[in-house]
């Protein structure tokens, strides 16, 4: 390789030039980005114990016409990789000439935690439980305050990219409000297997930060941890191509290979006893009540125990790791069906 191939060194921004100035940590002004061109920067984010800042990577892609500005953000979890991919692959095959609009993209918004190869955040806390952040709480409260103040109002949408946690499976869904028009519009252009009505989950995800905000924003789940995977990567592009044609920033049509399997609610099937875990379903199967999901055995491989399926369902996701302690989550179970804009009426006596 020569040394004309070897990338510049990035810039990190000026935040009086691109931010303008609303508080501590302002927000990234995309208009002050040449349109027509890809623009990567660092912007700083928090302060580590040496005194110098940390930077996370903004990349700013600006159409030459005007539209909305789609957020895509990837490694929230450190160690969920798949949409640091997705993220490369949309910008490399997107045509700034002719699109409208603005690509603001993060492919790695938990620093400390994909340096350290880590779901968490460098305190142990899950990021994707404290946003909007704190002023002046722990260390991952403080860090999505300042992503959160730096970020979210910039965006029209937001697509947050995630798989599967540690030891786990995950197929290719959506989580979403079902509820609603614009999330679950959002949902099906991206064309997953599974949509998962999950409205708020938890409440401190990135995505219920902006819906606070009246941004509408869905969660892709792409596959599996600490690995890339093609097959989820073409997905995953393939969505977000979708997605900027519903929104007009390119001309197109939205590809749709099948519908997807809509689900009101999901719960993680667990073991009430140890052992060494088998499976006998596959990700994206439909199960029927009492279906035979999983046997435990001992070290002797005696059986120790048989599970079955509490209710009728669809395959999320699952268990990697087949050593099981009591409690051990092995299948992320889909109850089928639109959910309810009401509350459930009692049955009549």
């Amino acid at each position: 390789m020569s040394s004309q191939d070897l990338p510049t060194e990035l810039p990190t921004i000026d935040i009086c030039e691109i931010r303008p100035r609303t508080g501590r940590h302002q927000t990234i002004n995309v208009a002050k980005f040449p349109k027509g061109e890809r623009s990567d920067v660092y912007v700083p984010m928090y302060e580590r114990a040496t005194g110098n800042r940390m930077s996370v990577p903004f990349i700013v892609a600006r159409g030459h016409k005007d539209g909305p500005v789609l957020g895509i953000t990837a490694a929230v979890h450190g160690n969920e990789l798949n949409g640091i991919r997705i993220i490369h692959h949309v910008l490399r095959n997107v045509d700034l000439s002719s699109m409208s609009g603005t690509l603001l993209c993060v492919p790695i918004v938990n620093i400390p935690g994909f340096n350290a190869g880590s779901r968490y955040f460098t305190d142990g806390l899950d990021l994707n439980t404290v946003f909007p952040g704190k002023p002046d709480g722990q260390p991952a409260e403080q860090y999505a305050r300042a992503f959160t103040s730096s970020f979210l109002p910039a965006c029209d949408y937001l697509i947050d990219l995630h798989t599967a946690s540690e030891g786990r499976l995950n197929t290719f869904y959506v989580r979403t409000d079902w509820l609603n028009d614009k999330t679950r519009e959002l949902a099906v252009c991206a064309n997953p297997a599974i949509i998962l009505h999950s409205p708020k989950h938890g409440g401190g995800t990135l995505r219920n930060a902006a819906r606070r905000r009246g941004i509408p924003a869905i969660t892709i789940e792409a596959g599996n941890p600490s690995v890339f995977q093609g097959k989820m990567v073409i997905e995953g592009e393939a969505a977000i191509q979708n997605i900027m044609i519903l929104l007009g920033m390119v001309k197109g049509k939205i590809e749709s290979s099948s519908k997807p399997v809509v689900c009101h609610s999901s719960k993680w099937l667990r073991t009430t006893g140890g052992g060494i875990l088998e499976t006998t379903f596959k990700l994206g199967e439909k199960l029927q009540k009492k279906h035979l999901v999983a046997i435990t055995r001992d070290a002797f491989d005696r059986k120790l125990q048989e599970y079955y399926v509490p209710e009728e369902g669809i395959v999320i996701g699952k268990a990697a790791y087949p050593v099981a302690i009591p409690g051990t989550r092995f299948c992320h179970l889909g109850s089928i069906g639109e959910p309810s804009a009401g509350k459930p009426k009692k049955k009549q006596e």
